[in-house]
């Protein structure tokens, strides 16, 4: 059964959808404008960074090609070099002489301490040992080279924290 509605009532229900759709119509218009400024700029901008993406990409295979090329010398031992050094038999191993082999690979600054250098001679000379070297071992032949005046302390250790060391004196003003 239909409604029976009056015309004033169908009327103003149809001029009512006529508003509402105009001013959807007309908000949806200056959204879709906005969105294409946005996506121009947007474009502009991702076109901007594919460039400098490619270049940087182009730039980093030539760095790479260079330091592949480079004629300076390592200063890392081979490990044909290591096994004619004398580190003694595996039941007695010299510590102190594979710690020096690993320092002078060590730039003239850069610190190090108990824990890391035993971590670096237990991955180097394991097949050299019977056991592996603990911190504690590390810590006693550290403060052994520091006493003959081999490397230079630059914080001293706590429970907490570990001694650190470096090849070379810090200078004063550094400190």
């Amino acid at each position: 059964m239909a409604t029976l509605r009056s015309v004033d009532e169908i009327l103003q229900s149809l001029e009512e959808q006529v508003e509402l759709h105009s001013e959807r119509e007309s908000f949806h218009a200056e959204q879709e404008e906005l969105h294409r400024e946005q996506r121009g700029i947007h474009a502009a901008v991702l076109e901007e960074a594919r460039r400098k993406l490619e270049a940087f990409r182009v730039a980093v295979a030539d760095a790479i090609e260079l330091a592949e090329k480079s004629a300076v010398p390592s200063k890392r031992r081979t490990p044909k070099d290591l096994k004619d050094e004398d580190l003694g038999p595996a039941y007695r191993p010299k510590l102190g002489r594979m710690v020096w082999l690993l320092l002078e690979e060590k730039g003239p600054g850069e610190r190090f301490g108990p824990v890391g250098l035993s971590r670096e001679v237990n991955g180097r000379f394991r097949d050299r040992m019977r056991r592996p070297v603990d911190a504690s071992q590390m810590s006693v032949v550290l403060r052994r080279l520091h006493r003959r005046g081999r490397i230079h302390l630059v914080r001293s250790g706590r429970p907490y924290k570990e001694a650190l060391y470096v090849r070379e004196k810090p200078s004063e003003a550094a400190e």
